[in-house]
C-alpha cells in the first residue's frame, strides 16, 4: 500500500511540477508566434501600400471606405481568435487586382489604397512564420533577443530543470529510504528517467522547441551517467566493464546528438562525461596505455567536432580534460622507468592538438573564439616541451636528439603557420635548457657532441629563417621578428661554445669569437645584394663579436673600445634600416662602453704613465669619436624616426665623456707631482699639487663651457648651451664650496678670477649673439 500510495504522489508531483509547466509553456509560445505572424504581416501590407502611394503615375486614392469589416479584416480577427490548438489559418486569396488594399486598425476599420496594379499583397507564410515580402519591399527587422527574455526563456528553464531534477531526486531517495524500489528497479527508474528526457527532448525539439528540448536531452544524459555509476558503486549491480561501455555509449549518444542538432552543450556535456568515465569507473590499477589511447579517441572525436562545427570551446575543453587526466595519472601512478613511453602517448596528444589549431584556423570567419582558443591551445607545446624535459632528465642522447627533433618540428610549424615570431621562441625554448645542459657536463664523452648539437642547432635556425625569407618579395620591408631571430641565432652559438670553454679550454674563446665575427660578415656579404638590409644585422652580430673578441684578447679599455664601434656599427645599421630597436641597441652599447670607460677613468693610472699618451686616453678618444661620427650620420638622415633624440643622447655623451676624460687626465699630472713631492720628502710640495688640483679642475671646466657655448651658437646647437649651462653651474658649486673652502688665498683667487673672467666671457657670447640677431 505505500509503495502504491508513493508512486500516486510521485506521478502527481510530476504533472504538477513538470508536465502542466511545459503545456502552459508551448501554448504560451504558440500564441507568441501566430502574435508575431500577425504583426509581420501587417507590417508587410503597410509598405506595400507606402510603396504604391509613393509609385510615380498612381491613380488618386479611392475613398474612404465604409467602416463595415471586409473579407480580409474578418480573416485576421477569425485568426487572432482562433483557438491555440487549433492549426494557423491561411489567408484567403490575395486581393483582387481591381480591388482596394485595406490597412486596418484596431478598430477594424480600413483606410484608403491605391489601385493594386503593382501585383497583389503578399501572402505571409505563417507556418514558417515569416511573410513573404516581395522585392523592393523592406522587410521586417529580426528580432533581438532581449535580457528579458534571455532570462525568461534560457535561465528560468535551465534554474526550472535542475530545481525538478533535484526535487525528483530528493523523492527517489525518499522513497529509497523507505523500501518502496528495490535496488535493481531503482536503477531500471534511472535508466527509464533518463532515456526518457533525452526521447522527450527530442521530440519537442522536432516541435520546434529547441533549446527546451536540449536542456531535457543534456539533463536526461546526466541522469544516465548517475544510474550507471550507482549501479556499478553503490549497489554492485554490474562490472566495471560493462559500466565502462554503457557510459561511453552515452558518450556517444550524446556526441551523435550534439552533432545531428548542432549543439555545442550537449558536445562539452558528451566530453565531459567520456573523460570522467575511467574515474568513474574506477579500478586503482595502472592501465596507462589504454587511459593515454582512451583520451586521445576522445580528442579525435572532439577534433572531428571543432573541423564540422568549429566549435571552439570544445577544443579548449578537450585540451584541458586531457591535461587534467594526464596530470591526474601521473600524480598516482607514473615511474620513472615509463618515462619514454609517457613521453611518446604525450607526443600523440600533441599532435591531436596541432590538428586541432589548424582546424580552429580554418575556420577564423565562423566563430569570434576561434582566435582566442587558437591562443590557448597554443600552450601545448610549451607545456609537452617542459614535461618532455621533465621526463628525458640528464639522459645525455635522448636529451640532444630531443632537442634536435623539437627544433626540426618548432622550424617546420613555424614556416607553415606562418608566424615568424615563433622561430625566435622555439629558438629560447630550445637553447635555454641546452645552455644548461652544456655548462654541467662534466662527461669527456659527450663533450664532441654537445659541441656538435650546439652547431647543428644554429645552422637549423639560420637555414630555417633563410628558406622564410627566400619566399618574401626582397623590395618589402624585413618584419621585426627576423632582427630579433637573427640576433638571438648569432648570439647563440658563441654563447653555447664560450660557456663549454670557459672552465675547460678558455684560450679558445678569443680565436673563437674572432672566427664568428668573421663568419658574420660572410654572410653579410652574400646578403648584400638579396636582402641588403638584413644584412647590416650581421654586421652588427660581427662587431658585436668582435667587440667581445678584443675584450678576451685584451684587458682594460680596450673592451670600452670594442662596445663602441659595435654601437656604431649598430646604429648605422639602424639608419640604413629605419629600426628603432637598432638605434636602442646602439645606445644600449655606447652607454656599456661608456660605463666601462668611466670605470677606467676613475682608476689611478700606474705611477710614470704619460698623461694624454696612454690606452685609457686612446680608449676615450676612440669612443667620443665613435658616438660623434654616428651623430653626424643621423643628422644626415632627418627623416629617420627618432633621429633628433638619438643625435641629442650622442652628442651630450660624448661631451660628458669627455670632460670627465679632461678632469682624469688633470688629477693623473698633479697626482703625479704629489707622489713626486712625497717621495722626496716635501709635503708641501704634495700639499701644493692637492690645491693646483682643484684650481686646474675649475678653470678647465670653465673654458670647456665656454666652448661649448661658442660651438652651441656656431653650429645653432641649443643642447650644446644647455650643457655648458649645466657645467658653469656644477663649476660654480664647485669653486664656492670646496675652492673658497679649502684652498689658499692665492689659489682662491686664481679659481674666483678664472671663473669670473670665463664667465664674462660666455655672456658676451650670448649678448653678441643675442643682440645681433635683435638688430638683424
Amino acid at each position: 500500500m505505500e509503495i502504491l500510495i508513493g508512486l500516486v504522489f510521485l506521478g502527481a508531483s510530476l504533472a504538477v511540477a513538470f508536465v502542466l509547466p511545459v503545456l502552459s509553456y508551448l501554448r504560451a509560445t504558440q500564441a507568441t508566434q501566430r502574435a508575431e505572424a500577425l504583426s509581420r504581416e501587417v507590417q508587410a501590407l503597410r509598405a506595400e501600400v507606402a510603396a504604391l502611394r509613393a509609385a510615380p503615375g498612381a491613380p488618386a486614392p479611392a475613398p474612404p471606405l465604409a467602416p463595415t469589416p471586409t473579407a480580409w479584416v474578418e480573416t485576421v480577427r477569425d485568426l487572432a481568435a482562433a483557438p491555440e490548438s487549433a492549426p494557423p489559418p491561411v489567408l484567403a486569396s490575395p486581393v483582387a487586382a481591381d480591388g482596394p488594399l485595406p490597412d486596418t486598425v484596431s478598430d477594424g476599420s480600413a483606410v484608403e489604397t491605391a489601385h493594386a496594379d503593382h501585383g497583389p499583397a503578399p501572402i505571409p507564410d505563417v507556418a514558417n512564420g515569416a511573410p513573404i515580402v516581395e522585392p523592393g519591399v523592406p522587410r521586417p527587422e529580426p528580432h533581438v533577443e532581449g535580457l528579458e527574455e534571455r532570462i525568461g526563456a534560457r535561465w528560468l528553464l535551465y534554474a526550472g530543470i535542475g530545481s525538478l531534477i533535484l526535487g525528483i531526486s530528493y523523492f527517489i531517495k525518499f522513497a529509497f529510504d523507505n523500501g518502496w524500489v528495490s535496488e535493481p528497479l531503482r536503477v531500471a527508474v534511472g535508466l527509464l528517467v533518463g532515456g526518457g528526457l533525452v526521447a522527450v527532448g527530442q521530440r519537442f525539439v522536432r516541435q520546434g522547441l529547441a533549446l527546451f528540448g536540449h536542456a531535457l536531452s543534456g539533463g536526461g544524459l546526466v541522469v544516465l551517467y548517475v544510474a550507471i555509476y550507482a549501479a556499478l558503486h553503490i549497489y554492485d549491480l554490474i562490472a566495471p566493464s560493462t559500466a565502462f561501455t554503457a557510459m561511453l555509449g552515452v558518450t556517444l549518444l550524446g556526441t551523435w546528438l550534439a552533432d545531428r542538432h548542432g549543439v555545442q552543450v550537449l558536445a562539452a556535456l558528451a566530453l565531459l562525461g567520456g573523460f570522467l568515465t575511467p574515474a568513474l569507473v574506477g579500478g586503482g590499477e595502472n592501465r596507462q596505455i589504454f587511459l593515454f589511447v582512451y583520451n586521445a579517441l576522445l580528442m579525435v572525436g572532439a577534433l572531428v567536432m571543432v573541423a564540422r562545427h568549429a566549435w571552439a570551446g570544445v577544443a579548449v575543453l578537450a585540451y584541458g580534460l586531457a591535461v587534467a587526466m594526464a596530470l591526474a595519472w601521473g600524480v598516482r601512478f607514473y615511474r620513472p622507468a615509463a618515462g619514454l613511453q609517457t613521453l611518446l602517448l604525450l607526443t600523440l596528444h600533441l599532435g591531436i592538438v596541432a590538428l586541432m589549431i589548424v582546424a580552429l584556423r580554418r575556420q577564423r570567419g565562423r566563430s569570434v573564439l576561434v582566435v582566442p582558443a587558437s591562443w590557448i591551445l597554443l600552450s601545448a607545446p610549451v607545456l609537452y616541451h617542459a614535461v618532455a624535459l621533465w621526463l628525458i632528465g640528464r639522459s645525455q642522447g635522448v636529451f640532444l636528439v630531443y632537442l634536435l627533433l623539437a627544433t626540426v618540428a618548432g622550424l617546420s610549424a613555424a614556416y607553415h603557420a606562418g608566424w615568424r615570431w615563433a622561430r625566435t621562441i622555439v629558438l629560447g625554448l630550445v637553447a635555454l635548457p641546452f645552455l644548461d645542459w652544456i655548462g654541467d657536463l662534466v662527461t669527456p664523452r659527450w663533450h664532441a657532441a654537445g659541441l656538435v648539437t650546439a652547431v647543428a642547432l644554429y645552422l637549423l635556425h639560420l637555414a630555417g629563417q633563410w628558406r622564410d625569407l627566400s619566399d618574401d618579395d626582397p623590395t618589402v620591408r624585413v618584419p621585426i621578428a627576423e632582427f630579433v631571430h637573427t640576433h638571438a641565432t648569432g648570439v647563440f652559438l658563441p654563447l653555447a661554445l664560450y660557456t663549454f670553454l670557459e672552465d675547460r679550454a678558455a684560450w679558445w674563446n678569443a680565436p673563437m669569437l674572432t672566427a664568428l665575427a668573421c663568419w658574420n660578415l660572410g654572410i653579410a656579404a652574400l646578403l648584400r645584394v638579396r636582402m641588403p638590409v638584413l644584412s647590416w644585422q650581421f654586421v652588427a652580430l660581427a662587431a658585436t663579436l668582435g667587440a667581445v673578441a678584443i675584450s678576451e684578447w685584451f684587458e682594460g679599455p680596450v673592451v670600452a673600445i670594442g662596445w663602441a664601434l659595435e654601437g656604431a656599427a649598430l646604429g648605422y645599421a639602424g639608419l640604413q634600416a629605419r629600426n628603432r630597436w637598432l638605434d636602442r641597441g646602439a645606445l644600449t652599447l655606447f652607454s656599456l662602453s661608456a660605463l666601462r670607460l668611466m670605470d677606467a677613468l676613475a682608476s689611478p693610472l700606474a705611477v710614470g704613465t704619460w698623461p694624454v699618451v696612454n690606452a685609457r686616453a686612446l680608449a676615450a678618444l676612440i669612443i667620443v669619436g665613435a658616438m660623434a661620427w654616428l651623430a653626424a650620420r643621423v643628422e644626415e638622415a632627418p627623416e629617420h624616426f627618432g633621429g633628433a633624440l638619438v643625435r641629442h643622447v650622442l652628442i651630450v655623451g660624448a661631451n660628458v665623456l669627455a670632460i670627465a676624460w679632461m678632469s682624469a687626465e688633470i688629477v693623473h699630472v698633479f697626482a703625479e707631482r704629489a707622489y713626486a713631492s712625497t717621495a722626496a720628502g716635501l709635503p708641501a710640495g704634495a700639499a701644493r699639487a692637492d690645491l693646483g688640483e682643484q684650481v686646474a679642475l675649475s678653470v678647465a671646466w670653465a673654458l670647456y663651457a665656454v666652448g661649448l657655448v661658442a660651438a652651441g651658437f656656431r653650429r645653432g646647437y641649443a643642447p650644446a648651451r644647455y650643457l655648458a649651462i649645466a657645467l658653469f653651474g656644477l663649476t660654480i658649486v664647485k669653486v664656492m664650496t670646496k675652492d673658497i673652502a679649502e684652498l689658499d688665498r692665492v689659489y682662491q683667487m686664481l679659481s674666483v678670477l678664472a671663473l669670473g673672467a670665463l664667465l664674462v666671457v660666455a655672456s658676451y657670447l650670448y649678448q653678441r649673439t643675442v643682440g645681433g640677431r635683435k638688430t638683424g
